[in-house]
């Protein structure tokens, strides 16, 4: 066998074996992607009239994936400890309906586009996996953060969308809300959106 030949099998095999060694956090975070992206496509969803069965279908497979809690304690911070248990689930109910109607609203406007998945980083029990999509005119990263909550069960707890933390967005946001009004005030605006 020639030279040449050896190194291009072997080329073949190494790159094949990156591809089948996704890790666990990334193969998860594919598959929800893949399931958003299925209904997205799915004609008998499509359009105005199909909005709210769309949706309640989205919302199930985001709320396997996301970690509205972890979500929720990361955004209030250091005002998290403050509050009382009641007052934590109110709250991790409110903004968990606000993250996944966001992150679904984005979604819906990625129909036909192509999802591409970039590198993944690992330490111990976080992950952060690289994508990018991919339209006719524009690439648009996004970044899942992700953490193990059971053995081997990967959860977003974070989306960086082009550069820009949407837990850290909505962190700087209601540390400010919090520094002039009530938590009260906060739960209020929550629920008007």
């Amino acid at each position: 066998m020639k030279l040449g030949t050896l190194l291009l099998i072997l080329i073949l095999c190494l790159g094949s074996a990156g591809v089948a060694s996704a890790s666990p956090a990334q193969d998860q975070l594919k598959q929800t992607i893949d399931s958003v992206m299925q209904v997205l496509n799915n004609p008998e969803l499509k359009g105005e009239a199909q909005k709210e069965k769309r949706r309640e279908v989205l919302g199930k497979i985001v709320e396997e994936r996301f970690d509205f809690k972890k979500m929720s304690q990361l955004s209030l911070a250091r005002h998290w400890k403050e509050r009382t248990e009641p007052e934590r689930q109110e709250f991790v109910a409110l903004f968990g309906r606000l993250l996944k109607d966001t992150y679904i609203s984005k979604m819906e406007g990625y129909t036909d586009e192509k999802v591409i998945f970039l590198k993944e980083r690992i330490k111990k029990k976080k992950a952060q996996i690289d994508t990018k999509i991919i339209t006719q005119t524009v690439e648009i990263p996004i970044n899942y953060r992700m953490f193990t909550k059971k053995k081997d069960q990967w959860m977003v707890y974070d989306v960086v969308i082009e550069g820009v933390s949407l837990i850290g967005n909505y962190r700087s946001q209601f540390g400010q809300m919090l520094e002039k009004d009530s938590f009260e005030d906060l739960m209020e605006k929550l629920k008007k959106k």
